[in-house]
């Protein structure tokens, strides 16, 4: 395998790689379903999990959170859900429930030239929504 110089390093970003190789494989688990191996660049577990958790960092190593409600619950915790003009991620927000991560009903969307580090957590399960949801009070 050849090692990369820098000129190599220069035309590329590897979040943005990365964001679109998460992206890609959550898609194939849930149309393909094949056994797969653990790995922020790699793909996930087995067919179950249809999610790499992932918290993205700013250039002065802060934490990028979103509003889960109205009254200022954040999140700093995402599944990603889709990648447009290989800058903008939209992103599910996944809060807590015990131990357990779960999808909500909000999405956010987040420029990744102001992204300086992802992190990507054990691959889980969560609820995907197939259809427009409205939240009931």
């Amino acid at each position: 395998m050849p090692v990369e110089t820098l000129n190599d390093c220069l035309d590329c970003n590897y979040i943005k790689e990365t964001v679109a190789r998460i992206d890609k494989l959550q898609k194939e688990v849930i149309t393909i379903g094949e056994n797969r191996c653990i790995s922020c660049d790699t793909s996930l577990f087995n067919p179950a999990n249809n999610t790499i958790p992932v918290a993205f960092y700013s250039d002065c190593g802060n934490l990028f959170t979103g509003l889960v409600d109205i009254a200022g619950t954040t999140t700093s915790i995402f599944r990603i859900e889709s990648i447009r003009c290989g800058r903008f991620v939209t992103l599910r927000l996944l809060t807590a429930e015990g131990d357990t991560l779960v999808a909500t009903l909000r999405t956010m969307i987040l420029d990744l030239d102001d992204v300086t580090g992802i992190q990507c957590f054990e691959p889980i399960t969560v609820e995907l929504c197939n259809s427009s949801l409205t939240p009931q009070a």
